[in-house]
């Protein structure tokens, strides 16, 4: 152990930090002012350093509760745009149905209503009758054998001289284009008289046959051709001589032609006969027609005598029940989507499959054509998939829908082109004309 006796005591000289900095300061003062000691200024506003802390305290409140009223305006006017948005922004699509045509066809009896009275209220009631007719007329032939040809006409002889002029049969007559003439007969042309007098072509052709013009007589005198002329009032006629026949042709024209006149006039006779019935239907028997010809293929005749008879079935019916039986079979097979909207009595063909005469039974068909479209209620888009969609892809996707032959869009508020993103903001019609 130390004894405390021993310790030595060591003087703690007193420090010299402070003497210095003070020395420091004051030849810091002295180096600045000369000796003068500056003292700091007090805030302008008597302010103090506990009001300045107590208004930064105040001022915090203040900033929190602007933001909030700001924030609370913001959300405002973002609830305010949604439920605009949401209450005003639709789309109307009116949709213009495609018409399509819709074909059937039934096959039906009509009992004659004088052979079959014990019969259904779905069988159509008429008359099944074949009926004679009869016709004659008389055609012209075309067989032609040429046996000549001629060219003749008339021309008035003046005479201007102071003598009589005699021209003898053949005498030339001669025309400005050099057409030559001969006079048929001997003539007598009196001074300063006329004569008429009949004339033929030379060598008669279709080009011989002439307008009206002046005729010289190349046979007189150069000093007489001034003086005595032919002068022509008529064309010359161009004609044949020829010898007519019958030809196989004329007979087969004229049997058609006869054929058509007995289908009309027995159209005609039925259609009076059974005019409180709406349809008539015909039908030829053609093993039943038979002709008669007052002449032969070959005979020279100008004319002939050709005579037709023939039997024609007619069938007479009421069409209202037909009707009614086609507007169902077309409402049957037409798709659950679309409905008629077009169809009538004139849509209907009838057409004759068989009779029979002796039961007064005959089987006809019925073909009959009709206008569908899509019904109002018809669900032909999938609004579904018309969500959120541009304009432009609304435009697109409606015109790849075939049964659509048009359609109109419109959105409101006009400037918003765009789908609602809610099914029930968007309208779908089908436009019925």
């Amino acid at each position: 152990m130390v004894d405390s006796s021993q310790l030595i005591k060591i003087p703690v000289k007193k420090s010299r930090s402070k003497k210095l900095t003070a020395k420091a300061k004051n030849s810091s003062d002295n180096a600045l002012g000369g000796g003068i000691n500056f003292r700091p200024l007090a805030p302008k506003g008597n302010f103090s350093a506990s009001t300045k802390s107590s208004g930064n305290k105040k001022s915090q409140p203040l900033n929190i509760y602007r933001k909030i009223a700001v924030s609370f305006i913001v959300l405002t006017v973002l609830l305010v745009a949604v439920i605009f948005y949401f209450s005003l922004v639709k789309v109307s699509i009116t949709l213009i149905p495609n018409q399509e045509n819709i074909t059937s066809s039934l096959t039906l009896d009509v009992y004659d209503q004088t052979k079959n009275t014990a019969i259904s209220n779905n069988v159509i009631l008429g008359t099944v009758k074949q009926v004679e007719v009869f016709e004659s007329k008389t055609y012209n032939t075309t067989g032609k054998e040429v046996l000549g040809q001629e060219v003749t006409g008339k021309v008035t002889i003046i005479n201007n001289y102071s003598k009589n002029q005699p021209l003898v049969a053949t005498t030339r007559l001669l025309s400005p284009e050099g057409k030559l003439f001969r006079i048929k007969g001997t003539i007598n042309v009196p001074a300063g008289g006329q004569v008429e007098v009949d004339v033929y072509a030379d060598q008669p052709s279709q080009e011989m046959a002439i307008r009206p013009t002046k005729f010289t007589i190349p046979g007189l005198w150069a000093g007489l051709q001034e003086q005595i002329y032919g002068q022509s009032q008529e064309a010359m006629k161009y004609s044949e001589k020829v010898k007519m026949r019958i030809e196989q042709s004329d007979i087969d024209k004229a049997t058609k032609d006869l054929k058509e006149g007995l289908v009309a006039k027995a159209k005609e006779q039925i259609n009076s006969a059974f005019k409180d019935y709406d349809q008539v239907i015909y039908e030829i028997d053609n093993n039943s027609i038979t002709q008669e010809l007052d002449s032969k293929i070959g005979e020279e005749k100008e004319q002939f005598t050709l005579s037709l008879k023939m039997m024609v079935t007619a069938v007479a019916f009421a069409d209202e029940k037909i009707y009614q039986f086609a507007k169902e079979k077309l409402t049957s097979v037409m798709p659950d989507d679309k409905e008629l909207i077009e169809f009538g009595k004139k849509n209907i063909t009838y057409s004759l499959s068989s009779y029979g005469l002796s039961q007064g039974i005959a089987t006809i068909k019925a073909a009959f054509t009709g206008k569908m479209a899509l019904r109002e209620d018809a669900e032909v888009i999938d609004r579904n998939k018309l969500l959120g969609l541009t304009s432009e892809q609304l435009n697109q996707y409606l015109s790849n829908i075939p049964e659509i032959a048009g359609y109109e869009i419109k959105f409101y508020p006009s400037f918003i082109q765009k789908v609602p993103n809610l099914i029930d903001r968007i309208k779908v019609e089908i436009k019925k004309e």
